[in-house]
């Protein structure tokens, strides 16, 4: 269950093979219908085998729905919150430079897809998947403002039209998460900023800081930053 939209796991009745199907949720009306649609458009411009593929809609009763790939896993919340999966850093780099090609696809069919975080990431296999583009808009495009009027935790970025930034700064709070899955804090110690509270390869601290817009960003998008990740990875 979504903020703007319903998910069941289902079984195709034609090819038996398990799908997942998604609906506006009704008791958001016309804005979580509109949003389902957007999506719709969204994912049937999109071909990577790290994201889902759309498969159908259809209307019924004036109810609107989308049917995509069902990706069996666990998302990356449930991995460090549930059964407490610690990754080091090589392996932070590892699953952020593998996310990092979904989000260039992305970017690259011109969107962005505005909601990259560890409850949308599902790991199968070893593999990252990327899912949920319910927040997903066009380059250029602003938020709805029906939605940024019912976000209202959403910064005031938010407001600026879309750009591969964004995504980019999800990747940063995306390789945080991870990180922060093998910290033990000390008995006694008080709460600081991470650059305190994880001690990093400075390559990897450098990285994280132009991810989160501590210092200048890549200006480069995704080829920019595969590169840096790529370096990174060959040090660790």
């Amino acid at each position: 269950m979504g903020s703007y939209g319903l998910t069941y796991l289902c079984v195709d009745q034609q090819t038996g093979r398990e799908v997942a199907l998604k609906e506006s949720k009704p008791s958001k009306g016309k804005l979580a219908a509109r949003l389902l649609n957007r999506e719709t458009d969204v994912l049937q411009h999109l071909y990577h085998p790290a994201i889902p593929k759309l498969l159908d809609t259809f209307n019924v009763r004036r109810q609107n729905y989308m049917v995509t790939e069902y990706v069996c896993g666990q998302t990356l919340e449930q991995l460090i919150f549930e059964e407490g999966q610690q990754y080091t850093e090589r392996q932070c780099v590892e699953l952020a430079s593998q996310l990092l090609a979904p989000v260039a696809h992305v970017h690259e069919q011109g969107f962005i897809h505005g909601d990259v975080r560890i409850p949308n990431v599902i790991i199968r296999e070893g593999r990252v998947h990327l899912i949920d583009f319910g927040l997903a808009r066009r380059l250029g495009e602003p938020l709805l403002p029906e939605l940024k009027r019912r976000m209202k935790d959403v910064p005031e970025p938010e407001d600026e039209p879309a750009v591969p930034d964004q995504d980019l700064q999800d990747i940063g709070h995306f390789l945080l998460f991870m990180l922060y899955s093998a910290y033990e804090p000390q008995v006694g110690s008080t709460p600081a900023s991470w650059q305190e509270e994880l001690r990093l390869t400075p390559e990897l601290h450098e990285m994280l800081e132009r991810l989160l817009g501590l210092r200048p960003g890549y200006v480069g998008g995704t080829e920019e930053l595969q590169h840096e990740m790529d370096r990174l990875r060959a040090l660790l």
